[in-house]
């Protein structure tokens, strides 16, 4: 009889956390052939831990059985060789590991908090050709924060929160205070909701291994496997993907790009410059008129120059370095691309979109702190906030997010203040952002509209990381 390649199985998982009480549960399927270092990321996105600690998988509970001695634990490699003793994940399967443990599983996350999870096999079947290696089937109540403490911990402080403290009681508001903190604005604090959506998001991530082709996905390429990681989980919470989903480009962008058109159409033929290198003031006053620009960075008088208009100049900047202008000898010319897109006004927003969503960052081992303050700027508007760095001084705090709070994960140094990036950082950002954000303001502004420059900005941003 010939050989035949076993075939691969679908488990229906049970998981409770242990001491919870009522119980946190999550039902999940998993492919049986997975190794267990994939696995244990899996039942983290599921339960909602935030990548954040280490992980093992125990044969039995280390502390609570008579034959924990015997007990098999399997570590992460990194773990496995600090403490010295286990099995690796990265080359056992979760069926092995079951298979070894009797069917029944222990999972720990955080060795500090000790969070212990029950994990039972419900059911099994054949797993179909091209199916998602894990999904989620139900779950109840939303796992407890990180580092509150371990179960009994979590459960003191669930307990502070329906309470109600009293406005003495300052160590009860601190605590209150700190869950609604770590809790998260992606994600606000309601310990009955469990959010499957969330799961299945941050699953699809780890099944794609946390890379994709849209904009945020250029983005993760860039970074470290636990940076990618700790950024999937707000990414999930606000509904981002790293995959194109289908969004279209707002109207309003594709007239906004119209002096790129017009400029580029003014050097379809080649413009001399000045010995200084300046457009002449014939071209930028064409190109203010027929952009509509006039005023926008208060200029007087009928004759305009390049050298005193910034906006014209972020312009031309902005044109050369996404390939629609080429400079040589003095001489700007349109270019090939340039001249192919100047007529199609969505085809040309569409590019731009894209040079703007390309990440700066030469791979993992380089950051680009532009870049990336650029696309954190993105990320908290997509998640409805706004990016300012003065939140404290306006009566709605909690509309803005200092990106600080991303960027402190990147590990990124603060000179003039000798301590990480923090929320009295400056912190920059591409130039060519910064030209459509004053192109946008521009244009609101004098349509009396410009309540709405935020609704627009958080409407690009989340076309840039999606589209």
């Amino acid at each position: 009889m010939p050989h035949v390649i076993p075939l691969r199985r679908m488990l229906t998982l049970r998981i409770v956390l242990e001491g919870s009480a009522p119980p946190i549960w999550r039902t999940m399927e998993i492919d049986d052939g997975i190794m267990l270092d994939e696995a244990g990321l899996a039942l983290q996105c599921v339960m909602g831990w935030e990548h954040a600690h280490l992980q093992a998988f125990h044969s039995a509970v280390p502390y609570d059985r008579e034959d924990a001695g015997q007990a098999i634990t399997w570590y992460e490699e990194q773990s496995r060789l600090e403490i010295g003793v286990g099995e690796p994940q990265e080359t056992t399967t979760l069926g092995q590991a079951l298979a070894a443990a009797g069917g029944e599983l222990y999972f720990e996350y955080d060795f500090g908090d000790c969070w212990m999870h029950k994990i039972t096999v419900e059911a099994q079947r054949g797993k179909a050709p091209g199916e998602a290696p894990y999904r989620v089937v139900a779950g109840q109540l939303r796992a407890p924060l990180e580092d509150s403490g371990g179960i009994h911990g979590w459960q003191e402080k669930l307990s502070i929160l329906q309470g109600n403290p009293a406005p003495e009681d300052l160590e009860a508001q601190d605590i209150v205070a700190w869950m609604h903190w770590r809790g998260g604005r992606w994600n606000p604090l309601e310990p009955a909701e469990f959010r499957a959506d969330v799961a299945d998001a941050r699953l699809a991530m780890l099944a794609a291994q946390f890379t994709g082709d849209n904009g945020l996905g250029r983005w993760f390429d860039t970074m470290e496997p636990e940076l990618r990681r700790a950024i999937s989980v707000p990414a999930a919470q606000i509904g981002l993907g790293l995959q194109p989903g289908g969004i279209t480009i707002p109207p309003w962008f594709v007239d906004l790009m119209r002096p790129f058109a017009v400029l580029t159409a003014l050097c379809d033929a080649p413009v001399k410059l000045s010995a200084a290198g300046w457009l002449p003031p014939k071209i930028v006053g064409e190109l203010v008129e027929r952009s509509g620009l006039d005023g926008i960075d208060y200029e007087s008088g009928s004759t305009k120059r390049e050298n005193i208009m910034i906006t014209v100049i972020r312009l031309r900047e902005s044109a050369q370095q996404m390939g629609l202008l080429r400079k040589a000898k003095g001489v700007l010319t349109a270019t090939r691309r340039g001249r192919q897109l100047m007529e199609d006004p969505v085809a040309l927003a569409e590019y731009v979109a894209r040079k703007l969503a390309q990440p700066k960052a030469e791979g993992p081992k380089g950051r680009d702190i532009d870049s990336d303050s650029t696309f954190a700027g993105w990320f908290i508007r997509a998640g409805g906030f706004i990016p300012d760095r003065m939140q404290r001084y306006t009566p709605q705090p909690g509309l803005f997010m200092d990106k600080s709070e991303l960027l402190e994960i990147f590990g990124y140094w603060d000179p003039n203040q000798r301590c990480p990036v923090n929320e009295q950082s400056r912190l920059p950002f591409l130039q060519s952002w910064y030209l459509i954000e004053h192109l946008l303001g521009y244009r609101m502004r004098a349509e009396d509209m410009a309540e709405r420059i935020p609704e627009r900005l958080a409407e690009l941003s989340r076309y840039l990381l999606q589209g």
